[in-house]
């Protein structure tokens, strides 16, 4: 009985010590627009290799697949900078994104740049990712600055279904323009019945890609549900592959990192 009450003593300070270093900041974007930005940290003077990790359209950065993501990542050494557009809480301009994302590219520049001047942020093993509209801005985030080591893509957006025909559309070649010439590791995880990204399409655009490119296919749909299900059985299934995303993401980012990386949460 005494091993387990220290063991879930000690369960419960390393639970406490990674949410003690969440800190809430706010940045400003290029067109003057303030960002919401919750930078995760493990305990310790760091410095972290770390995340910037971008929302999905309507995707704020608290909702449970970056949350989760974010907890696993911090677990495991990496620190991660999570946000929400500017202007709104749940996505950029309450459901629509700007002409050729050109606010929220702003937006994930600001946020960089803040992790960039952190002290307990490593600037070499510096990695971007997103969710959806996020995977998108992340991706151009990615072509434009070659300091960053990796990109992490979340429920990408790489094809559509149109009416009248049987066959998605593949769209990956307009959201993640110049995968050809992109050479880093790159790592795409997507549910299985993704409206919004056919495995198919997904395997076409990492097999076009000149990197080192991973693809990852867990149960679900566009937020890694099973649109089958209803009541407890649906949210049992979409922790569980939520919980197996933050997972994949956090062994390619620690792999990414390098022997460096703590280990010790």
């Amino acid at each position: 009985m005494r091993n387990l009450t220290l063991r879930a003593l000690m369960t419960l300070a390393c639970a406490v010590s990674v949410n003690a270093f969440a800190e809430k900041l706010a940045v400003t974007s290029a067109r003057g627009e303030k960002v919401e930005v919750l930078a995760d940290f493990p305990a310790g003077p760091g410095p972290f290799p770390t995340l910037v990790l971008a929302p999905g359209q309507a995707y704020p950065m608290t909702l449970p697949i970056l949350e989760q993501t974010a907890r696993q990542l911090v677990a495991q050494g990496i620190a991660v900078y999570r946000f929400n557009w500017a202007g709104s809480a749940t996505g950029p301009g309450a459901g629509t994104s700007s002409a050729d994302l050109v606010d929220e590219l702003q937006d994930m520049h600001a946020v960089l740049a803040a992790a960039k001047a952190a002290p307990r942020v490593d600037r070499d093993r510096l990695f971007v990712g997103g969710k959806s509209l996020g995977s998108m801005v992340a991706w151009r985030a990615l072509a434009g600055d070659k300091s960053l080591k990796a990109g992490l893509f979340l429920t990408a957006v790489c094809s559509r279904r149109q009416s009248g025909r049987t066959a998605p559309t593949y769209v990956a070649d307009k959201n993640y323009p110049g995968a050809a010439s992109e050479t880093r590791p790159l790592l795409f995880i997507s549910g299985d019945q993704d409206p919004l990204c056919a495995p198919r399409a997904l395997y076409r655009l990492a097999e076009n890609s000149g990197a080192p490119a991973r693809v990852a296919i867990v149960g679900g749909d566009h937020s890694y549900g099973d649109p089958g299900l209803v009541g407890e059985a649906a949210e049992r299934t979409r922790k569980r592959n939520i919980a197996s995303v933050a997972q994949l993401a956090a062994n390619f980012l620690v792999e990414m990192a390098g022997p460096q990386a703590s280990m010790t949460h």
